[in-house]
């Protein structure tokens, strides 16, 4: 095959031509004669299966190679959750590696920042001035100098980044993914459920499991209902062949109904038994109308919410904690404690019916519960009055009638009805809390709400439930335990941290013994975890924020600040794991100076973007998903587990895993072992080398080799048998000491009323134990609400008539976050993005269908197309919040960051953040339109994608450089 490029429109033109020549000479022309060894001979086609990476979903597919190019890519009908489906993202997989835009060498900026001047170097090369770089930095103003960046959607790897920070002891890692997504919800579902489920049902395992396994509670059961609720989650746009597909069965084959709350008529809405469009911001205080209703009309499980909740537990009203029966009474003996000291189930306080009376209320079977806990009740403990955790809920949504939630939320306050006693009466359901809450000040508090709901509907580990915990491992034979957070083993790594239902005596023994462990290496193990633990406290944002030690992230809006003001310290060197930060982080004004200031910038991706050319030093290539294998982030699907395995490589790309250990190896040396904090944190097995990773993962799943798993080639796959994966009511089945396993938190209940919110305000604590990290206000325990700091609301304290309209925004089904966006196809279906606008509000603007508007905020504008819709309230505003213009293409005349053309992000808002998680208002803030013109350069036509279309004869396939 020649060397060039074709494009479609290419092949079109020329097939028309020939078309007409054949019309015209009214007859069909002679051909010309080839060889006939050559005409008879065929093209080998090759079928591999692998699993995508276009987003976290991960779908099994397979794909066909011919003369080892990719040319065709489809869904794995033998996939348990996609069953055969891909989506847009996938497809686009053979665009994006043949892409002009995917980088085949390491390349070392030549020019200045901005000019978009790079040299080709070896990999050598560029590990060592990687390495250089992060050691002189190092050396000349200390560890903190250092900082990486990851998430955002953007990478196909996450928390490698540790192995590098702790490496050196540096301190501040961004994970624009963090604080923005997920990762608020995850720390409600692992403190207060026990497990990791991040009460998002966009991973609709719970969905297909009773769609293929109909038998609910045990007996098959068609007239049973069961309802969903998707608060804010939108399947059919972020995981469109997995859980959209899970959704539709669900509807279709189980007569499933759902009721959406969402400002936008997505996909869901449109097929919604209940819409609820919300206003943006507004969504606490629907969900405390909620819990109200449920209350006061008595619609709650009663049994559930007294036996396996800490509602019924009274509260100190000194310490807003719940009473331990030590604390009243000093002689108290727990039944329930454990003889040998290791596991804690402790005893609380509660009003007992049955005497009227403040009683014990210790952990056991329900049936054996000598108390009827009174969930509702003030009572006085210790000659002080004391409530209910349960009371203290009522309390708060007293005031949330459903009209005064209507007139908050721009409701129908019978419409908010008709959901609350449709959900309340279902036999089965589940409450899925989308990514909408991690955008806005409330990221804290909607997820306890999204709790409290199901709590008190007994929607927990039940069939349809997003509280569900999968698989044997979570089927423990001793009370259940857990360290908390992502980064957990490193902090355990340091001798820091609580593993929850251990004593404390437990909790001790198993950090000393990790100091012991540092001093028998050589190394003074208790200065190890004191420096951990400064550093930890050193980290920016984080005495206030502590709710990012549970990604180990650090908050965005701190670090900007350190890094233009150099207070209380300057990062200055960065090692960049994603694709575009302007796109991803906002405000992308005040980031771009913070990038700016940065001595070096180190970014590894499979293409650049205005954030590479305006921002980075050095670009390490790294593979396109169909160029690696892993199975240290695997597809996870249903009972499955399937691996990532390579079908091409082009160039001197390498895996993603592999370039973190090289850099990190090549800065220990400049360094020296012993001027590190630690040498050894980033010799991650799978970091050595691919020959190392694959060993490590092969053992992972049970083969001998990686090549045993590859030759069996329809069982790339871990697989865990259905009935020990579908488990409901893991938490009323007997362990080792004789009572139920209950969950994996304090109380061995759920905990709706949130003592970790408190906990982790006042000392860090489970992160820091054994330290006290510096005390902060305390986080609200319980879902409550606060009006948007910017509020479209006249009388309000953030109302400001200028900024009139509220904005919002949400997924795509086309790409996944910031990425690609250089996919030619996709981009003529979506070649801008789009503001979604009723035609009321349009008309006050003089706005029409597809005119052009400039968006303004606080902080900056935006610009997008209209889009007419009845699908959203007056006054609301959506748009697609990642967007990558063609702002440093070589067709353009002059290079831009890309920033002011499309970038809702330099709208968005870091002044006012969640007091626990440091999440920005990516949502719900105020703004203004104008009717506008198309910005110079964003590209609307379809042949103005040409420089993006793949080039069909690139470098050849080769080996990986590690």
């Amino acid at each position: 095959m020649t060397k060039g490029t074709i494009s479609r429109r290419g092949f079109m033109k020329a097939a028309a031509a020939t078309g007409a020549a054949l019309t015209a000479a009214g007859s069909i022309p002679l051909l010309e004669t080839t060889d006939q060894a050559f005409a008879a001979g065929s093209v080998e086609r090759v079928m591999h299966k692998t699993a995508c990476h276009g987003c976290t979903n991960c779908c099994p597919v397979r794909v066909y190679t011919e003369d080892g190019r990719v040319v065709k890519i489809e869904g794995d009908p033998d996939g348990p959750l996609n069953k055969g489906g891909v989506c847009l993202k996938c497809l686009s997989q053979i665009q994006t590696v043949y892409s002009p835009r995917h980088v085949l060498h390491p390349m070392k900026r030549v020019g200045e920042r901005g000019e978009n001047k790079w040299e080709a170097i070896s990999w050598d090369e560029a590990v060592d001035l990687a390495g250089e770089q992060i050691a002189t930095a190092v050396k000349k103003y200390g560890p903190y100098a250092y900082w990486s960046a990851r998430g955002g959607g953007g990478a196909y790897i996450e928390w490698e980044t540790s192995g590098l920070d702790y490496t050196f002891g540096g301190c501040n890692s961004l994970a624009s993914g963090a604080c923005q997504c997920a990762m608020p919800r995850d720390f409600v579902s692992t403190t207060s459920v026990g497990f990791n489920c991040c009460v998002d049902m966009d991973n609709v395992d719970r969905w297909v499991g009773i769609t293929d396994n109909a038998e609910l509670d045990g007996t098959r059961r068609d007239d049973t209902e069961r309802v969903f609720v998707l608060w804010g989650s939108q399947p059919h746009s972020s995981k469109a062949a997995h859980g959209g597909h899970g959704l539709t069965d669900a509807r279709s084959n189980l007569g499933v109904k759902t009721i959406v709350v969402d400002p936008y008529m997505t996909a869901e809405a449109a097929k919604a038994d209940v819409w609820l469009p919300v206003r943006p911001g507004s969504d606490c205080a629907l969900m405390l109308s909620w819990i109200h209703h449920i209350i006061e009309n008595d619609l709650y499980d009663e049994q559930f919410v007294k036996h396996w909740t800490n509602l019924p537990f009274l509260i100190n009203p000194d310490t807003r904690l719940a009473y331990r029966a030590e604390e009243v009474w000093p002689d108290y003996v727990n039944p329930a404690a454990d003889p040998a000291g290791v596991y804690d189930t402790p005893a609380y306080v509660c009003f007992d019916a049955k005497t009227n009376s403040v009683q014990p209320f210790p952990f056991t079977v329900p049936e054996d519960c000598a108390v009827d806990p009174v969930i509702f009740a003030t009572a006085t403990v210790n000659g002080k009055e004391a409530k209910t955790a349960g009371q203290i809920y009522k309390e708060e949504a007293e005031p949330w009638t459903l009209e005064a939630a209507g007139e908050t939320c721009w409701l129908d306050p019978e419409r908010i009805r008709e959901a609350i006693e449709l959900y309340a009466n279902a036999d089965f359901g589940g409450l899925s809390n989308g990514v909408f809450s991690d955008h806005q000040e409330n990221s804290s508090t909607a997820p306890l709400g999204a709790l409290a709901i199901d709590a008190l509907l007994g929607h927990v580990e039940s069939p349809c439930s997003a509280f569900q915990n999968h698989g044997a491992a979570s089927r423990t034979a001793d009370r259940p335990t857990q360290r908390l957070g992502v980064f957990s083993s490193t902090f355990e790594r340091y001798g820091l941290g609580w593993t929850t239902g251990l004593t404390k005596a437990e909790n001790d023994r198993l950090l000393d013994a990790i100091v012991a462990d540092w001093d028998a290496k050589g190394r003074d193990g208790k200065e190890m975890q004191r420096y951990f633990f400064q550093s930890r406290c050193d980290t920016m944002g984080a005495n206030e924020h502590k709710g990012i030690h549970q990604w180990q992230t650090c908050a965005p809006k701190e670090l900007r600040q350190a890094i233009t003001t150099g207070e209380p310290y300057r990062p200055r060197v960065m090692y960049e794991m994603s694709g575009n930060k302007y796109a991803v982080m906002g405000p992308s004004l005040e980031w771009k100076k913070a990038y700016d200031e940065q001595d070096f910038v180190i970014q590894q991706y499979p293409n650049m973007t205005s954030f590479t050319v305006q921002t980075v030093d050095l670009f390490l290539p790294t593979t396109e998903w169909l160029e690696y294998d892993s199975y240290e982030a695997p597809g996870t699907h249903f009972n499955r587990h399937y691996a990532r395995c390579q079908v091409t490589h082009l160039g001197e790309t390498v895996n993603p895993f592999v370039s973190p250990y090289q850099v990190a190896a090549s800065a220990v040396e400049k360094l020296g072992a012993e001027n590190v904090f630690d040498p050894d944190a980033y010799k991650v097995p799978f970091f050595e080398s691919l020959e190392a990773a694959r060993a490590a993962w092969a053992e992972q799943m049970g083969k001998g080799s990686w090549q045993e798993m590859l030759d069996d080639i329809d069982h790339r796959f871990t697989e865990e048998p259905i009935d020990d994966y579908m488990a409901y009511y893991q938490y009323k089945e007997p362990v080792s000491d004789g009572l139920p396993r209950g969950f994996a938190t304090m109380s061995r209940k759920v905990d709706v009323y949130s003592e970790a919110m408190l906990r982790l305000a006042r000392t860090g604590f489970p992160y820091m134990y054994p330290f006290d990290q510096p005390a902060c206000d305390d986080y609200d325990p319980i879902c409550t609400f606060k009006e948007p700091t910017e509020s479209p609301v006249e009388g309000q304290p953030g109302y400001d008539p200028e900024y009139p309209l509220v904005i919002t925004t949400g997924r795509l089904p086309h790409f996944h976050h910031g990425t690609m966006r250089h996919a030619p196809f996709i981009r003529e279906v979506m070649p801008a993005p789009e503001l979604k606008i009723n035609p009321e509000t349009a008309a006050e603007y003089g706005i029409e269908h597809l005119d052009w508007v400039k968006i303004t905020s606080r902080r900056g504008s935006s610009n997008a197309r209209a889009y007419l819709t009845q699908g959203i309230a007056p006054g609301v505003l959506i748009t697609e919040r990642f967007w990558n213009p063609e702002c440093f293409d070589e067709t353009q005349e002059t290079i831009t960051p890309g920033i002011e053309e499309c970038g809702y992000n330099i709208m968005s808002a870091d002044e006012f953040q969640n007091p626990c998680f440091a999440t920005n208002s990516y949502r719900a803030f105020t703004v203004k339109i104008e009717k506008t013109e198309r910005p110079e350069r964003i590209w609307i036509e379809s042949e103005q994608f040409q420089p993006f279309m793949p080039t069909l004869s690139g470098e050849p396939v080769t080996e990986e450089v590690f």
